[in-house]
This record gives structure tokens, sequence and C-alpha cells, in this order.
């Protein structure tokens, strides 16, 4: 054999070699076990409920093709609302010698907390798997409002995440004085407090997911209004001089620098003691007072513009949830319609949320 002809021969053998050698990977993934169904079992030590803390979730499963290797909760927050959709994020790992076949829905058995597939998404040549999950929506009542407190004859109450509105009753003594509803975690009940005594309030939240009425808070501590006090909150009649109009009390005196209920309807007098109408920036907050001088409540047209004010007369601004639909108004009270909110919505004419 020549030279040549050697040479030749070990260049062949070489190329074989390379070519079996290139070949043994493929046919290693070839042989490796396919994964059809991924079946997963999720339970917990107790069934999460409004006011709970976001606790753990179990997730495990009896395959011998892959084991779970991580889970949690994606949900933010602290402790979990009435409407709220438990989101849970399991990650799965093969087992030697398997693969990870599919990402679609009815490859997947998944059981307990109503479980329901969301998505999935194979990673590492399909040997590891994200899944996400959600189980059953979070049902019952809002738990109780905390940390309730006067300032002076305002009301408040810590924010009820869930909550659209608050349902507040009014106590002097034992006895029921008023009951009111505000989309505001505070009241302000200068016009209901017009008699010596211990005044107290408890409220409740109304839930935005499924309008149930949710726990009633413990009593407030008392705030007592004395008798000179209540003594400027009795009873009287209008009086009109070259400033303006102001309210004379039948024992002498007159409302200054606050809020007095007459006849059913709240009005302010400055620290003169006149009447005022129009927009007043009042407390830290914004009121449209009407030309008759009463404070107006829930949608106003003002100079061609809505607006709109709470159960307490506050004016809103961002986004509120009114009879149904959501609104947006901005820094100035003034409502959204017809345009995009800078958060990205499409509000109709009529101001509603679209999308």
């Amino acid at each position: 054999m020549t030279r040549g002809t050697r040479r030749q021969l070990g260049a062949w053998i070489l190329a074989g070699v390379l070519a079996i050698s290139s070949a043994v990977p493929a046919l290693a993934a070839e042989d490796r076990e396919k994964i059809d169904k991924v079946t997963l079992n999720f339970s917990y030590d107790k069934e999460p409920a409004s006011g709970d803390e976001i606790g753990d979730i179990r997730v495990s499963t009896n395959s011998d093709q892959f084991s779970v290797d991580y889970v949690e909760y994606t949900n933010g927050g602290d402790t979990w609302t009435v409407g709220d959709v438990p989101e849970v994020r399991v990650e799965l790992v093969a087992e030697s010698g398997c693969y990870f076949g599919y990402e679609s829905k009815s490859h997947f058995d998944l059981n307990g907390g109503g479980a329901e597939f969301k998505d999935a998404d194979r990673q590492d040549d399909n040997t590891y798997m994200v899944l996400f999950v959600e189980l059953d929506r979070i049902g019952g009542k809002l738990s109780a409002p905390q940390n309730l407190e006067w300032d002076g004859p305002t009301a408040s109450w810590d924010h009820l995440d869930g909550a659209k509105t608050y349902e507040v009753k009014l106590y002097r003594g034992s006895s029921l004085v008023t009951t009111v509803e505000t989309t505001s975690n505070y009241y302000n009940f200068a016009g209901s407090i017009n008699r010596e005594g211990d005044y107290t309030f408890r409220v409740r939240g109304i839930s935005d997911y499924n309008d149930r009425s949710g726990e009633w808070s413990e009593d407030s501590d008392d705030y007592y209004v004395d008798e000179d006090e209540a003594v400027y909150s009795g009873t009287g009649a209008w009086q009109h001089d070259g400033i303006g109009w102001w309210y004379a009390y039948t024992g002498g005196g007159y409302p200054a620098n606050c809020w007095k209920v007459i006849n059913g309807a709240y009005y302010y007098f400055d620290r003169s003691g006149y009447m005022l109408t129009g927009w007043q920036f009042i407390d830290g907050d914004w009121y449209y007072l009407a030309p008759s001088g009463a404070m107006t409540t829930g949608w106003q047209l003002v100079n061609n513009v809505w607006y709109y004010m709470d159960g307490s007369g506050a004016m809103q601004t961002g986004w509120n949830y009114i009879n149904g639909a959501w609104y947006y108004m901005d820094a100035s009270g003034a409502m959204y319609a017809n345009t995009m909110t800078p958060d990205g919505h499409y509000v109709d004419a009529t101001g509603a949320r679209v999308y």
C-alpha cells in the first residue's frame, strides 16, 4: 500500500469516527422519556379567607418523572381581601432521563383549591417547567376596619382594601344619631353633633367585589361635647345684612368657622359667622357649596365641568368607582371624558372607563 493510499484511508477512518461521535447526543435525546401529563395536588392548612395573612401553599405530585422544585404565591400585599384571586407560581424539574413534552392546558391535571391552569413555560432543554396557576377567588366578608379615631368632630379609620364604600353609625351614649355612607375612610359629623354628650361611632366596609357588607368595627373612643359647645349647635333663624347671610341661635350667638346642619343640609360659616358659597378648601379638602350655601354631594356640573363629591362632600380626584363604573378625575377634580387617562385607560363620553 502506498503512502498516499495509507493517508487517504486514515482520513476516511477519522471522518467515520467524527460522524459516529456527533450522532451520539442526538440518539441520547431521542432516548429520553417524554412527560405527557403533569399531575399536581394543591393544599394548605387553612383555606384563605379575607383578612388572613398570605401564607404558604403546598404542591405535591406522585410522579416518578418529575418533582416540585419551588412554590410561591405571586399576589402582592400581606393579607387576603374579598375578591382576590390567589396566583401560584410552581417550578418543576424533570428527573434524569426525562423531559417535559408539552405546555398546553390539556396536558395538566391540577387538583385541590379550585386550581386552574393559566400558563406554562419549558426551559433548560425542556428539563425545567415554570407553571402559573390560579386558585378559587377569596369570598366571605371584609374584615372590620381598625384604628378608629376622632379629630374634633371628624371620625376616621384605616383604609380597608377591597372596600368601595363605608357605612358609619354615630351614637350619643347608647342612642343612634345617624347612619351615613362614604367612599372615604373619614367623615365629618359636625352637623350631627348638636347636643351635649359622649359620642362614639362604628364602621364597616362594603365590598367592591360582591357588594356584601363586612364586619362591624368595635366602638370608637368617646368624643365628649360639653354644654357650651352644644348651645352653639341649637336651633335659630337665618339673618342677612350688608355682608351676607348668617345664622342666629335662639339662645344667642351664631356658628362660626364650622359646619352646621340646618333643615337637613350642611352649611359652612367663616370666622365671622357668614355663610360661604362656591368652592371652599376646608380641613384639607375641597367642597362645592351651592349658591344657597348648602354643601353638595355626588355629581356636580360646575362651569360645564363635571366633579364628584363623596358622601362627606369632599371633592374626589384620581380613579373613583361610582355606581358600577370607574371614573377618572384630575388633580383639580375635573372628570376626564372621551379621552385617554394618564395611566393608559380610555374613558367614554360619559366618563366611564371602557378598558
